[in-house]
């Protein structure tokens, strides 16, 4: 009698436990209704990536690949891309999770920033065909409550989250991060900002030319010497590392260049580097100079904005021993 009853025991409990794996996984299946991923698509067979402001904004980005190489177009003008922007760009829409879903209703789109209208829509291309298309929308902080006591600790920073859809669904969902700091509907963002990238150590030879004077700064047994006289050595320094990496946003589209002569020029000469050529052209009174480089062909930069004219190109004199040190070496 007791092994039957331990029999239909043992039969009960399979039963119950049968019962609540499939009650717990029709639960499950209830409450995670949404995609565990947004954007699911081979990375490597993507070959455009078109940028659409909300509507009456702007026009639209174009980002095309060939190989590995990013190319960059707006209203059918190519400019010079940033490599690792443009790659950011399919990088951060691949690793999109949604962590809920904010609404699945039409009628709360515009609310949310998911329409044509009033939020960026971001198109993947698989040749000629769009293998996925997005929204992104309305972003929002939610404050930590410690936030401000904790300020100073990585813990007391609040949550930032972004709306986005798919295109051809209704639902709206929440994804974690700024997103479009990352994406943006600025060309800018995407372009080459790049007017030279070296390593100091490496430098062996300056050639400056300008209206007054032309004159070399070049390394010499180990010393730096203006037109063979030693140089200020803290003066060579600072300028030499404040080549390292110059980078600007501001570019000229409009203007053209007054002069088919530069009238300054900084040539950049060493070992394990390509020559860098700076030249600057005279402009009008908001620019002052247009500043071109040899490492961005064909981009065109701003030389009043963030003083970009006098990172380059510096006097004789700035380079010379203080008065007294030495003679002034003559000028070429």
């Amino acid at each position: 009698m007791s092994k039957i009853l331990n029999t239909k025991s043992l039969i009960l409990i399979l039963v119950i436990a049968v019962a609540l794996y499939f009650i717990s996984t029709l639960f499950e299946k209830k409450e995670r209704t949404f995609k565990s991923e947004l954007v699911a698509v081979d990375t490597s067979e993507i070959t455009a990536i078109e940028i659409i402001p909300k509507a009456g904004i702007q026009e639209a980005i174009l980002l095309s690949r060939k190989g590995k190489v990013w190319g960059l177009e707006k209203g059918g003008i190519a400019y010079n891309a940033d490599q690792l922007a443009s790659g950011n760009v399919l990088s951060e829409l691949v690793k999109l999770t949604p962590e809920r879903v904010a609404a699945n209703d039409p009628a709360r789109w515009d609310e949310l920033e998911v329409t044509d209208t009033t939020g960026t829509r971001v198109k993947l291309f698989k040749g000629k065909k769009v293998v996925s298309e997005i929204y992104i929308g309305k972003f929002n902080y939610q404050q930590n409550p410690q936030a401000q006591q904790m300020a100073y600790q990585q813990q007391g920073r609040g949550k930032m989250s972004t709306h986005v859809r798919l295109a051809g669904e209704d639902e709206v969902y929440v994804v974690d991060g700024f997103l479009k700091m990352n994406i943006q509907a600025d060309l800018n963002t995407y372009r080459n900002k790049t007017l030279c990238s070296v390593i100091p150590e490496n430098i062996t030879r300056l050639t400056f030319k300008d209206p007054q004077s032309s004159f070399t700064l070049a390394l010499e047994d180990s010393v730096w010497k203006v037109n063979g006289i030693p140089a200020d050595s803290m003066k060579t320094t600072q300028y030499l590392n404040s080549l390292r990496r110059v980078t600007s946003t501001n570019f000229i589209d409009t203007e053209e260049v007054l002069s088919g002569m530069p009238s300054h020029t900084v040539r950049i000469e060493g070992n394990n580097l390509l020559p860098v050529e700076i030249k600057a052209f005279p402009a009008d009174t908001v620019n002052r100079y247009i500043v071109t480089t040899s490492v961005n062909e064909g981009a065109k930069f701003s030389g009043e904005k963030a003083k970009l004219f006098d990172k380059f190109f510096k006097p004789l004199s700035h380079f010379l021993p203080s008065a007294g040190e030495s003679e002034e070496p003559d000028r070429q």
